[in-house]
């Protein structure tokens, strides 16, 4: 990635950090960009995000 690349998502990252949001919220949005399916699992497609998001 270019370095300018890398700076926009950062700045993108904190400004969604900032927002205000709930699980639902959040799921819905994911199943939406078809990310993870209706059981909460990642899609094929994005299976290595798997390796870095940790659920609590």
């Amino acid at each position: 990635m270019e370095n300018n690349q890398v700076k926009l998502l950062k700045a993108l990252a904190k400004s969604i950090r900032a927002e205000k949001k709930d699980r639902t919220k959040i799921l819905t949005s994911l199943q939406s960009a078809k990310i993870l399916t209706k059981n909460e699992n990642f899609t094929g497609t994005y299976s290595n995000l798997k390796r870095v998001v940790s659920t609590k």
